[in-house]
């Protein structure tokens, strides 16, 4: 007896029901076609970015940002951590492309984060300060590395075209109970106001805590930002308040074009090094009488500004 209501598979003949279930689905196929992955965005570099574009191959205009961290940190937190970054920031995930035959750079923005943390190991990093000073803290030292690390002095060949990244992470091991976090950035992207803001949503982001607002700011992609000069309202860029603004986003780049320093030797490789003061508690209190007691006194000789951190004891 046949239980089944259609003919059994020794049947020799099929149902019109079985043979449309058995039919490929062509149809089905043509209108769901393999999704196409997005295509990276790009934007030719701005006056103010081009001009640092010019200067970071010589050494000038590499960002900085260094944590000295007591406890070792989670590589996953902190790499979804910069992740999000990325997602909100999206000029940090960008390369920046030479085009020799044109002449040009532009930003070339992937769809996803790709940016990774580069780990190295006590023996790797005690390779990079086996020949400084020892009398200097091994974190200074990883510091003026990072300042010297030019990833970008490839574009000094103008006669090929070249593509970087223009953010790279590196933790460094110091010892067995200190690390450092250093983060090097193209200034055309981050300059030294720039990183204020984005070591704070760092801290922020890594703490787990929503100061502001900001931590639902990175629930969302945003575009890749324009150009400095794309945002002055059109028909305003020649009065002098966007004028003076302009300018004052290059003085930080002018600084280190001045004429009247004497240099004795200008041949021999040049470096950046740091210089750090540090102040006992008589000192740091002359200073805050002079300085109407703030946290932070702003001193101005020759033309420059230093800006001397305080601690107290």
């Amino acid at each position: 007896m046949n239980l089944f209501p259609f003919p059994t598979s020794s049947s020799p003949s099929k149902t019109k029901t079985q043979q449309q279930y058995n039919m490929p689905h062509h149809d089905q196929d043509q209108l769901d076609p393999i999704p196409q992955a997005p295509e990276p965005k790009a934007r030719p570099v701005g006056a103010t970015e081009y001009s640092w574009c010019r200067s970071v191959p010589l050494g000038t205009g590499i960002t900085v940002l260094a944590l000295l961290l007591s406890k070792q940190p989670n590589i996953h937190l902190l790499q979804t951590t910069l992740d999000k970054l990325q997602n909100s920031r999206p000029l940090l995930r960008t390369k920046l492309r030479f085009n020799s035959a044109a002449n040009t750079f532009s930003f070339i923005t992937p769809p996803d984060p790709h940016v990774r943390i580069q780990p190295l190991d006590l023996s790797s990093t005690a390779d990079i300060i086996s020949n400084s000073d020892q009398s200097i803290d091994p974190y200074h030292v990883i510091l003026e590395h990072e300042l010297n690390k030019n990833s970008w002095s490839t574009y000094l060949d103008q006669s090929s075209d070249a593509e970087t990244n223009v953010f790279f992470v590196t933790l460094y091991t110091l010892s067995e109970n200190r690390w450092a976090v250093v983060l090097r950035l193209h200034t055309s992207t981050c300059d030294r106001a720039a990183a204020v803001g984005l070591l704070r949503e760092l801290l922020v982001l890594m703490g787990g805590e929503n100061q502001g607002g900001i931590a639902e700011e990175y629930e969302n992609e945003v575009e890749v930002s324009l150009g400095i000069e794309d945002y002055i309202p059109r028909g305003k860029g020649n009065k002098p308040f966007w004028a003076r603004g302009i300018d004052m986003l290059g003085y930080s780049l002018n600084s280190f074009r001045l004429s009247n320093l004497d240099f004795v030797d200008a041949d021999s490789p040049r470096g950046s090094r740091v210089a750090r003061l540090q102040l006992d508690s008589d000192d740091t209190q002359k200073l805050l009488d002079v300085s109407g007691h703030s946290v932070f006194a702003l001193l101005h000789s020759s033309a420059r500004y230093w800006l001397f951190v305080m601690p107290f004891t």
